[in-house]
């Protein structure tokens, strides 16, 4: 917590939120309440590991001991959070559970729709105990449907919802959308009926059940497509970097190692400012380029040309010149240059965490947010817990139990701070990856500015 703000000035300070949630999505959720001065007690399996446990990254790719504490991903969505490690698969797991909600405000999880209700865990059980909870339950297609009961990912969401349709080439197939889309429009979607319900709980006195579909969240950002065919009988295609209103409008690839430079051209106007910037070449001169009309049906010769001049030029200069000519350019940023990103350092959007010396991970880096409060000094509050390390805390502080019962729970394995049985962990295959083109070239030195 930087400056002189403390966690009780933060806006949500007094509220205390379950996160019995797992992968990506309502973890990020829970992450950003706590970086708004939310108590997140984070429920951890000792049973098993988290999906996203396995694959990683690891600080300097080494896996560790103790892997599962070493994940950047799991570091990244589980940051400001306690950790309470617990076998709900037993019965005193689940009355820990249940004595939890009925001191909690929130409680977020993703498990599919019959997990809940077959541990007695579900919104219609824990009402009964604590009648003002708000309980958001996120799972692939909601809680009720044909499709309730299917098990699904992100990359399968973004099928269904019908992105990967409109993603790729004019003249390819369906493309996945980068990393897991549909995570990120879910953890959105959470924060935003979290803190409406916590709004409405604050009028009212009332709790609340949000059935959260993360295929719906994607379905939703494909309003014009939807009424595009409503109104029209239009199936919208893929068109690739293409607009069908601009041309040229497309990445371009620069000087240097997989360096490209994104550009588009809105207007007559800044047309003539890119010819100017281009010292006026002689194929700017043909007249069927000479409006928007033109330059759209003969896109695939325009981009011809750009091509073949951004291809000596230097991607940042360039991006620099172009805006300061009024046309509308950027650097297609990779992973190191926004790590390194001048304008995200002086927002503080990457903020350094310190982990405790046993962690063996350090000082790192973690995403914050893309919003900024004017009077709350909004920062990662701590960084994410390892396994089961506040299990004594929560339990005798927050929840009543003595040592001595903690104790026995630690020995018939109720809570724990080791993963009974562990999957095997390797390193990531950089090599292997970037033959597969998941990975662009890996960087030694990435730490360094």
């Amino acid at each position: 917590m930087s400056g002189d703000m403390k966690v009780q000035d933060l806006p949500l300070a007094g509220v205390r939120v379950i996160d019995a949630s797992h992968v990506f999505a309502v973890p990020y959720a829970t992450g950003l309440l706590a970086d708004l001065g939310a108590e997140v007690i984070k429920i951890q399996a000792h049973t098993r590991m988290d999906v996203m446990a396995g694959h990683g990254p690891f600080p300097e790719n080494i896996p560790g001991e103790r892997a599962w504490d070493r994940v950047g991903s799991l570091n990244t969505v589980n940051r400001g959070k306690l950790g309470l490690s617990l076998d709900l698969t037993k019965p005193e797991a689940i009355e820990i559970f249940r004595r939890l909600v009925r001191v909690s405000d929130v409680l977020a999880e993703s498990f599919t729709p019959r997990v809940m209700k077959k541990l007695g865990l579900d919104y219609a059980a824990l009402r009964d105990i604590r009648p003002e909870l708000i309980m958001l339950s996120n799972t692939g297609y909601g809680h009720s449907g044909p499709w309730r009961e299917y098990g699904s990912v992100a990359t399968s969401l973004e099928a269904t919802s019908g992105m990967c349709w409109l993603s790729g080439y004019e003249d390819g197939p369906p493309s996945k959308i980068g990393q897991s889309y549909t995570d990120f429009l879910a953890c959105w979607n959470a924060v935003y009926a979290l803190l409406l319900s916590l709004h409405r709980r604050r009028r009212t006195g009332r709790g609340q059940w949000i059935d959260l579909s993360m295929y719906q969240t994607g379905a939703a950002t494909l309003g014009p497509v939807i009424m595009d065919y409503f109104a029209n009988g239009k199936v919208a295609g893929r068109m690739g970097n293409r607009n069908p209103d601009m041309a040229p409008h497309n990445v371009y690839r620069c000087a240097g190692e997989d360096r490209w430079i994104a550009i588009a051209v809105d207007s007559d106007e800044a047309w003539r400012a890119l010819i100017e910037a281009m010292r006026r070449p002689a194929w700017a001169g043909d007249t069927r380029l000479a409006d928007a009309r033109g330059r759209i049906q003969y896109s695939g010769l325009v981009d011809e040309h750009l091509s073949a001049w951004t291809a000596g030029q230097h991607a940042e200069a360039l991006a620099t010149r172009l805006q300061n000519a009024g046309i509308m350019a950027g650097v297609v940023e990779n992973g190191r240059d926004l790590l390194h990103d001048e304008q995200l350092r002086v927002r503080n959007f990457l903020e350094a965490v310190r982990h405790p010396p046993e962690a063996g991970i350090g000082e790192r880096r973690y995403i914050g947010r893309p919003w900024k409060l004017s009077g709350a000094a909004l920062a990662i509050t701590r960084p994410a817990p390892q396994l089961g390390e506040h299990n004594r805390e929560v339990l005798t502080k927050l929840l009543g139990y003595s040592d001595a019962e903690v104790d026995a729970m630690k020995k018939s394995q109720v809570i724990g701070n080791e993963i009974v049985t562990a999957n095997k962990v390797q390193p990531l295959h950089l090599e292997g990856m970037r033959r597969n083109h998941r990975i662009g070239q890996p960087d030694s030195d990435y730490r360094k500015a």
